[in-house]
């Protein structure tokens, strides 16, 4: 047991050297311009809280020539509203708002704005997020290289509260690791609140066809599509320009809601590497907590439970830290260590949660 135990935190604790040194060895993003017509598609639903915030950040922007389609997902609050005001008060942006009548959801919503858009370039983001001025600027540039068919971005989250801070730097380590996987062209993650890509290759794909089973997925399951085709045509957009920012969740429930949605798209296809990190982080979580139990039973000494605990927050640590450096973004080193504290039971949790049940998004159930 303690063998098997240490074998795999070790086993970890090597694998970390990884990330560091690939994330360390990403080129930043080139300085280089693309100079083709954009379009944003952004889907939304209830969102009029959030959508001014967003078409101040577009209308900002710096690139010479996109438009932005906002699609609405069956709204119910006063989203449109705020559009059409923003409309009339004579934003400057080239918006134009679609509405979904016989289909819904995100994908849905995607799928409609793409079909409508006049840019050979796509780039996706979420009605509850804001950005700089060079953000579109930062997230196309990589499409000089014709080879290059999509873009992932960092997105980091935000909020004042103790309970947010932990998200920023959870997330924050989430995504250094996806950016190092994709650095080694084997990308496993993306995110929807900052993509880009071809339309070209979306239509090359057949779009969301054949992952229309979650509701999550436009992101991460329209990525694995692109690179069975083209394999080494993901890079990430290492760059303080190319950050999307967008509130932390406030509570735990709408928190675990927010984990078994993205747990629901990792069953779709069942791809081999995605299960085997997902079991692996796993039993390296518990491989953690039993360590702990293995010193309180007596089976090891406090010396070696710290000595693996202390490497693991120095590794973590570096990953976390040149992420959010080179990204320009504060980070609390006391969040990280509290967060070092209970992640694994975090884990243990959210990753038995989410093979069972339902979940809630946008005021929809769905099963898991």
């Amino acid at each position: 047991m303690v063998l098997i135990a240490v074998g795999i935190v070790g086993s970890y604790l090597l694998l970390l050297f990884f990330p560091i040194a690939v994330w360390r060895k990403m080129p930043f993003t080139s300085s280089e311009k693309h100079e083709g017509k954009v379009s944003v598609i952004i889907p939304f639903r209830n969102e009029e809280l959030n959508l001014r915030r967003l078409a101040e950040s577009l209308e900002a922007q710096t690139y010479s020539s996109f438009e932005v389609l906002f699609v609405n997902d069956h709204s119910t609050d006063d989203s449109l509203n705020v559009l059409k005001c923003l409309v009339d008060k004579g934003i400057t942006l080239s918006l134009n708002i679609i509405s979904l009548e016989e289909t819904q959801g995100k994908k849905a919503a995607l799928a409609a704005g793409i079909a409508q858009a006049t840019g050979e370039i796509i780039v996706t983001t979420d009605a509850d997020c804001w950005c700089n001025e060079n953000w579109l600027k930062a997230m196309t540039s990589g499409f000089h290289n014709p080879q290059t068919q999509m873009i992932t971005g960092p997105v980091v989250l935000e909020g004042m509260s103790f309970f947010q801070k932990l998200q920023r730097i959870e997330f924050g380590a989430v995504l250094a690791s996806s950016a190092a996987l994709i650095g080694l062209s084997k990308p496993t993650m993306a995110n929807g609140a900052n993509l880009a890509y071809r339309k070209s290759v979306f239509n090359e794909v057949n779009g969301f066809s054949g992952i229309e089973q979650t509701p999550s997925g436009d992101d991460e399951l329209l990525m694995m599509k692109i690179v069975k085709k083209y394999p080494k045509s993901v890079v990430f957009a290492k760059s303080a320009e190319a950050v999307v920012h967008t509130l932390a969740h406030v509570n735990w429930t709408n928190f675990v809601q927010q984990r078994k949605r993205w747990a629901s798209k990792w069953k779709v296809g069942m791809r081999r590497s995605t299960i085997l990190s997902a079991l692996f982080v796993y039993m390296v979580q518990l491989a953690f907590v039993g360590l702990v139990l293995l010193f309180f039973l007596g089976e090891l000494p406090l010396s070696s439970v710290a000595g693996l605990w202390l490497i693991k927050i120095i590794l973590e640590f570096l990953l976390i830290r040149n992420y959010f450096d080179d990204l320009k973004q504060p980070y609390s080193f006391f969040h990280f260590v509290l967060l070092q504290t209970f992640y694994p039971f975090y884990v243990l949790y959210v990753g038995l949660a989410s093979n069972f049940g339902r979940f809630q998004w946008k005021d929809r159930s769905f099963k898991i």
